[in-house]
């Protein structure tokens, strides 16, 4: 962690972080140990996002290369676990990169959307609009979501653009997109 946290300028940081993935997706007790040791260290303050911006960046990266469930949950209960903020930035960076695991929680991420710390819903929110964009809300989850959105409001972070246009998004004629489509495609 010492040598990550010194070296996140050195050209090489990238591949590393690229190799170190590797590992973990072949099951690297080692490569595991240190993502949840650095999620740890980001949720207790001792990696923060003001100094160490760049290997938490590349963690966060990683895990979403990773992708599967274990990954997913290390990722999930990071946010679920804070008790302060972090740039937002930070928030929209890992609210960008849900949609990337192959298995999303939908029900979860309203939850999440659903509290009352106005950080953790706006990340939830941030999540929810990129799981829409990227066409990965299950049909029978869509009203829902759509009914959820309606009705949200969080003051704290100005997100009613990005739920109008979440909502829109949803609510468009999907006809209208395939005949756009294929007018390019001509």
């Amino acid at each position: 962690m010492d040598f990550l946290k010194k070296e996140s300028d050195n050209p090489n940081f990238d591949l590393w972080l690229d190799q170190l993935s590797e590992r973990a997706r072949s099951g690297d007790k080692l490569v595991w140990s240190f993502l949840y040791q650095a999620i740890r260290e980001a949720d207790s303050g001792r990696l923060s996002w003001g100094f160490h911006k760049r290997l938490l960046s590349g963690i966060f990266h990683m895990l979403s290369r990773i992708g599967d469930s274990q990954s997913y949950r290390l990722f999930i209960n990071y946010v679920k676990s804070l008790d302060r903020t972090i740039p937002t930035g930070a928030l929209e960076l890992i609210g960008d990169l849900i949609p990337t695991f192959k298995e999303i929680d939908i029900d979860e991420i309203i939850s999440i959307s659903s509290l009352n710390d106005p950080f953790k819903s706006a990340f939830g929110i941030y999540a929810l609009a990129q799981i829409v964009l990227e066409d990965r809300i299950p049909e029978e989850k869509i009203e829902q979501v759509k009914s959820f959105l309606r009705d949200y409001h969080n003051p704290s972070y100005y997100l009613d653009h990005l739920v109008e246009r979440t909502l829109e998004f949803l609510e468009r004629d999907n006809s209208d997109i395939l005949a756009f489509v294929e007018q390019l495609a001509s």
